[in-house]
């Protein structure tokens, strides 16, 4: 469990929950959605990544690595949300999101890894795929740089707000990996409602925002119509209203989607990639 003792004075006075989040970060909605399920009060501290709050020397006393979401629970800090929502399960076992048997728990921790690991790539198609037209000025990437403490997130928007970008081979392998990931979710959810033990648990609620976001870019589910219900089941949960569409920005949205047609207008999409292009 990554706790964290943090610099910040203040925040060790914090009683309750209180979540330092971003609307679209996949991460961050991950927790809202625990916390929705779990009928948890919370204040909100949002950390706006358009302006860089995250690079700010108060944030990255509160997260060293600069990064959303971070939970504060009665003055403890703790990041890295796959740790976050397991805490949150475990610290209110009712309702609870994890089957009962040792099995289906070993399970459920393999896919919340595994929906872990595939963060990079989500991070990387995010920013090829929607918000290309948005990349860093010069002036604005040598101020982020000088600015934000985390080499490897300063190293990646370096290679993003280049004239070169991702390379296509990387953005290949990164889709291949989402596509793969997909797959083998499609097969795993045949017959069940839900990944595990045919109960709605933190697998489930891991993978959700990776789907939801590759869904923003366009990318085709029908290819996998177990994944799709899926997806849509959890759409009528209160929860998907409560930790992710309340905190939609509808103008953002339809940006998204605008330049989404525009790219497979112009066969630079997400189906002109990967296992999508064979």
């Amino acid at each position: 469990m990554p706790l964290i003792e943090t610099a910040n004075q203040q925040v060790k006075k914090l009683r309750g929950f209180h979540l330092y989040h971003f609307w679209l970060s996949s991460c961050s909605q991950r927790v809202r959605v625990v916390l929705a399920e779990k009928h948890q009060a919370w204040e909100s501290h949002e950390i706006n990544l358009e302006r860089q709050v995250h690079a700010t020397e108060e944030y990255q006393t509160i997260h060293p690595d600069g990064l959303v979401p971070a939970l504060v629970h009665d003055g403890q800090v703790i990041i890295e949300s796959i740790d976050i929502i397991d805490y949150l399960d475990q610290t209110f076992p009712q309702p609870s999101l994890r089957p009962s048997s040792s099995e289906g728990q070993a399970m459920m921790h393999r896919w919340m890894r595994k929906a872990d690991g595939a963060q990079h790539s989500i991070k990387t198609l995010t920013h090829e795929f929607l918000f290309k037209p948005h990349r860093m000025s010069p002036d604005v990437l040598e101020k982020f740089v000088a600015t934000h403490h985390n080499k490897e997130l300063t190293d990646f928007m370096k290679v993003w707000s280049s004239d070169a970008g991702f390379a296509k081979s990387e953005i290949d392998d990164e889709l291949k990996l989402q596509h793969d990931c997909f797959v083998e979710l499609d097969q795993a959810i045949e017959g069940s409602d839900w990944l595990v033990e045919d109960m709605f648990s933190l697998a489930d609620i891991a993978w959700i925002p990776n789907v939801h976001r590759l869904d923003l870019m366009m990318y085709p589910l029908d290819r996998h119509p177990n994944l799709k219900a899926w997806y849509e089941r959890f759409q009528t949960r209160p929860s998907y209203a409560d930790g992710i569409k309340s905190f939609e920005i509808p103008d953002a949205l339809a940006h998204f989607r605008e330049y989404s047609v525009q790219c497979a207008r112009e066969g630079t999409g997400v189906a002109a990639f990967g296992p999508l292009a064979a």
